[in-house]
């Protein structure tokens, strides 16, 4: 079982990043096409990217420690095309005896066993995702096409040892591997409806991005991109000012400046709009200047927490052995934290209730609404 576990954890650690890096355009892509965050539409997609990893893993690893693999696997055999040769195996189990019913549990928990049913379970998730994407029963064969095709994938992969990256190969090539692999697939495939119950239809969701308007307002979760977004685009531009002009000086300043231009400068001068409502296509309702100043009352609601501790960064630097600077250092360090923890528990607090728009945008009178070119 540790061969196992192994793929399993790196698929498991290596997900958050290819996740972000699949999914996260995906997602503004929704935003832009859409105007909202379709939360199953999601779903689907990231746990699709983790089956794939895992598959792959599972079949690719453990990696041997070295390339040149000669004196691990050059004697090897590293291929068996007789079809159905896992039957002959099933009766070399120890106490197995096929005449006997009762010895059946014993050939049940031999890893012989176990082996063939795993080569069944691991394509069995892709006949489902492929049940929920071609939608219809009568598209079996182009689903037995795409199963098969990824389960020769597999085994050319081991074959050849990851396409030619190692000097010999170091996992079986198998032909019953490929007919239990696509034999489990097509399962998964048929038996689809049972599980896909669970969860609403493509036609389901393509019905409910219909009731989104272009021009309507904002979406939560656009409006948390938007911020988020501008800040981090504006602290690169800052941190990168601060590098070449004051050689790494001043790095927090700059990034302030750097914020302020983008979340309150640039809506008034460009209708609205912000680098990071861009990708997702909303903007501010700017009418006139006086919109200035409750843009800059918005900064500072999102803001001040970093004030805050750039403030008690500086005062903690500070060693002393005074028992009023040290109090005062433990409070600020205490505001601080109380107050970043606020921050976060208000946006947590305003999705779970389902509000229209975070704390930082309700508390002025400035909406954020979709728009179009």
């Amino acid at each position: 079982m540790a061969s196992y576990a192994i793929p399993l954890s790196t698929a498991f650690f290596t997900f958050f990043v290819i996740a972000f890096l699949g999914t996260m355009p995906w997602t503004i892509y929704q935003y832009r096409k859409y105007g909202y965050f379709n939360f199953w539409r999601n779903v689907i997609i990231f746990s699709f990217i983790y089956y794939c990893l895992t598959a792959f893993f599972l079949v690719s690893l453990p990696l041997p420690k070295n390339r040149n693999n000669d004196l691990e696997f050059k004697d090897h055999v590293f291929t068996q095309l007789k079809p159905f040769n896992m039957i002959h195996n099933f009766q070399q189990v120890p106490g197995f005896v096929p005449n006997n019913i009762r010895t059946y549990p014993t050939l049940f928990k031999s890893f012989t066993f176990l082996e063939v049913a795993f080569n069944i379970a691991l394509l069995f998730p892709l006949g489902v995702y492929l049940r929920f994407f071609l939608k219809k029963v009568n598209k079996w064969y182009l689903a037995l096409l795409i199963i098969f095709s990824v389960t020769l994938f597999f085994e050319v992969s081991q074959l050849t040892a990851l396409f030619g990256y190692y000097a010999y190969p170091y996992r079986l090539f198998d032909v019953d591997d490929l007919l239990m692999n696509t034999l489990g697939g097509m399962i998964g495939f048929f038996f689809a409806p049972i599980l896909l119950m669970l969860i609403p239809s493509r036609d389901q969701i393509h019905q409910k991005d219909k009731h989104y308007d272009q021009h309507q307002l904002a979406s939560y979760g656009a409006q948390l991109i938007e911020i988020f977004v501008s800040m981090a685009i504006a602290r690169f531009l800052g941190s990168l000012f601060a590098t070449i002009v004051f050689h790494g000086n001043y790095l927090f300043w700059c990034n302030t400046a750097f914020i302020f231009l983008m979340i309150v400068i640039f809506p008034i001068i460009t209708d609205g709009k912000t680098i990071g409502g861009k990708i997702v296509k909303i903007k501010f309702d700017v009418t006139s200047l006086k919109d200035f100043y409750k843009l800059v009352y918005r900064f500072l609601m999102i803001y001040f927490p970093s004030l805050l501790s750039q403030a008690t960064l500086v005062m903690n630097s500070k060693q002393s052995d005074n028992v009023y600077t040290v109090s005062a250092q433990l409070i600020l360090f205490l505001a601080t934290l109380f107050t970043w923890g606020l921050f976060w528990l208000m946006i947590l607090r305003d999705w779970v209730q389902k509000r229209e728009e975070p704390f930082f945008n309700r508390f002025i009178s400035v909406k954020m609404k979709r728009y179009t070119k």
